[in-house]
């Protein structure tokens, strides 16, 4: 997520709903994954965990996926 050209899809409720991440979120969304991303110590605090998966086609783009489950 720190690279801006790279569109972020984010799948809430466990991947049921898809939205895209606008830019003026990403930051946010950043630091929540940082702190409860796949299962970490720090995730203790919150019941919402994160996994990532990012996709590429042999042109060079890119999409990552941001699942958030509860």
């Amino acid at each position: 997520m720190r690279r801006r050209d790279v569109p972020v899809l984010l799948g809430e409720s466990g991947g049921f709903d898809l939205r895209w991440v606008p830019d003026g979120e990403l930051s946010a969304l950043s630091e929540l994954v940082r702190r409860n991303y796949a299962f970490t110590t720090a995730s203790a605090d919150s019941d919402i965990v994160y996994m990532g998966y990012e996709f590429g086609d042999e042109t060079g783009l890119r999409l990552l996926y941001i699942e958030e489950w509860c």
